[in-house]
């Protein structure tokens, strides 16, 4: 078993966050409906770190399980912090890199669920979440 899955913190959404998490889980009218948190989590945190946005401490303590992140997905948290900080070594040390995603998913969840609770109910859900792509790149050209 690599050390990175032996180190491999709780990770944390913000205490203040859990109950949005779980609204967009359940509600009808959310395109992660039936998802799970890491995937919002995910999305946060590149929304956040296309928009280059600021990252955020995070209150509270870790509430999702090292479980709900798969080797795909961690290679992508570990390739965000790579670029955030320059540092190759960073993928060495998970606490590190995991401090660095939870801090960009943080910052990126409050306007990532505004834009999603404010589109039309005539929306497809699928989308919201593409129209939220096409929003970054749109940005950047």
């Amino acid at each position: 078993m690599p050390v990175d899955d032996i180190d491999f913190p709780r990770v944390k959404t913000g205490s203040d966050k859990v109950k949005k998490y779980k609204e967009l889980i359940e509600a009808e009218w959310s395109p992660f409906l039936g998802y799970d948190y890491w995937q919002i989590f995910i999305f946060s945190m590149s929304y956040a770190y296309a928009k280059k946005y600021t990252p955020k401490t995070v209150p509270g303590a870790g509430n999702m399980p090292p479980s709900a992140f798969g080797t795909n997905t961690r290679d992508l948290m570990r390739a965000l912090a790579v670029d955030h900080t320059d540092d190759l070594n960073i993928i060495k040390h998970s606490r590190d890199y995991v401090k660095i995603c939870e801090e960009f998913a943080y910052a990126g969840f409050d306007e990532l669920y505004k834009i999603i609770f404010n589109s039309p109910q005539k929306e497809k859900k699928e989308d919201i979440l593409m129209n939220i792509i096409k929003g970054i790149s749109d940005d950047r050209d």
